[in-house]
């Protein structure tokens, strides 16, 4: 991806105009789109709250900005009523003031400065406040989507988080920490849970990010997934950590990344045995059933227990955490025994967030950020805003659907779930 915040720094090199006008098509032609997307299905429910109507759909136009042709899919409401008036000719100029306005944000300058290079690109001077106003449609649709009510069920749930550099009143620069819940409905659908930004990773702080998914409304899970999170199951064998999950969801299982626990183990022997290790710890995870990878942990255990105590210990205790996708149908399994599905899209939100090195002026320019990158990913990547990335079911779902319904249905049909975290 292009790095954005790296080429927009203009204090060690001056950057002309017609570069500058190059490095922003670059940086806004992967979220204008969307940005755009999100404002039309504003405007429509906006219009349709004052003057009343339905909804009808949508309809394909294409719009050449001054960063190239994008494609939007156009709200319709059923009586025709409803158009949206930055479509039209008169108000073209201000599309490309937001587009270069969201760009910028993106790239992590401040709204004061972006102010400048505005007045520099377009020949008008606009403030900060301005700019402000044409990102706060933005804000409130990440604030709708932090707090907008979630399906009864999830059949998996991925928890990870990344860390990032914002800017605190009265403590300067400090880092904090981003916590992600993806969840994987029983069809296979993908949705991003939410997102939230605190002080540090803890068990305490995981405990209130599913509260929270409690409260909105998800009330039956049949497995979390996680790696080496700090207060979460997978980042101790401690009971103490397992509480954070356990207290909320009690009648959740979870699963322990196998890579990172490779990773790991790998990371503890000898450069000439980690060939080896690696290759007798693939016939544990790699196993046809939970009793023939049991019977190959007997054999790491006697081949490697010896050499490696604290590594074979480790799969030892935690025998029942690395194998517990083997009690889920077989097509999921590779979903289940890792976070690689999670990490795909951490890696890909690190990635658009990394300006400045990391450092952000305030919490809602990181909700900001967040919100459009979840959405920029959300696109269809190969038939542009024609599908959503939600949207788009994993492979092998569709075979077990009814399997894990029916899971779901038993695991939390005798008796109703009690939440017992202290708000």
């Amino acid at each position: 991806m292009f790095n954005r915040g790296a080429h927009l720094s203009t204090r060690r090199c001056p950057v002309d105009q017609d570069t500058l006008r190059i490095l922003l098509r670059e940086a806004v032609r992967e979220t204008v789109a969307e940005v755009l997307q999100t404002v039309l299905e504003l405007d429509r429910t906006a219009f349709l709250q004052v003057h009343g109507g339905r909804r009808n759909g949508y309809y394909p136009r294409k719009l050449e900005t001054t960063f190239g042709q994008v494609d939007l899919k156009v709200p319709r409401d059923r009586e025709s009523r409803y158009y949206p008036a930055f479509l039209k000719p008169y108000a073209r100029r201000l599309v490309d003031v937001g587009e270069v306005a969201v760009a910028l944000y993106a790239a992590g300058v401040s709204q004061r400065k972006a102010a400048e290079i505005l007045s520099l690109l377009l020949g008008h001077r606009y403030s900060h406040e301005t700019l402000s106003a044409l990102t706060d449609e933005v804000l409130e649709a990440a604030g709708a989507f932090r707090t907008r009510p979630l399906p009864e069920e999830m059949a998996f749930v991925y928890l990870d988080g990344l860390s990032l550099k914002v800017f605190r009143e009265g403590e300067g620069i400090v880092r904090e920490s981003v916590y992600v819940a993806l969840g994987i409905a029983p069809d296979g659908e993908r949705r991003v849970l939410g997102f939230w930004l605190l002080p540090t990773e803890s068990a305490l702080g995981w405990e209130g990010v599913l509260g929270e998914l409690w409260q909105r409304g998800l009330r039956r899970v049949l497995l979390f997934i996680t790696d080496g999170l700090p207060g979460l199951p997978a980042a101790s064998p401690s009971g103490e950590h397992r509480k954070a999950i356990r207290r909320v969801y009690p009648q959740a299982e979870w699963q322990r990344c196998v890579v990172h626990g490779v990773r790991w183990s790998l990371s503890q022997v000898r450069a000439r045995d980690r060939g080896l290790l690696a290759e007798d710890l693939r016939r544990v995870y790699g196993a046809e059933s939970r009793e023939e990878a049991l019977g190959a942990l007997e054999e790491v255990k006697a081949a490697w227990g010896s050499r490696y105590p604290g590594v074979v210990g480790l799969w030892v205790e935690e025998s029942g955490a690395f194998l517990r996708f083997y009690g889920y149908p077989k097509v999921l399994w590779p979903y289940l025994r890792s976070t690689n599905l999670m990490e795909r899209f951490i890696r890909e939100l690190r990635r658009g967030t990394k300006v400045r090195d990391h450092k952000f002026p305030k919490e809602e320019a990181v909700y900001k950020l967040l919100y459009l990158e979840s959405e920029r990913q959300a696109a269809s990547r190969s038939e542009h805003l024609a599908g959503r990335w939600a949207e788009r079911k994993l492979k092998g779902f569709s075979e077990v659907k009814e399997v894990l319904e029916k899971m779901l249905q038993e695991r939390y049909a005798p008796r109703t779930q009690t939440l017992t975290h202290n708000s």
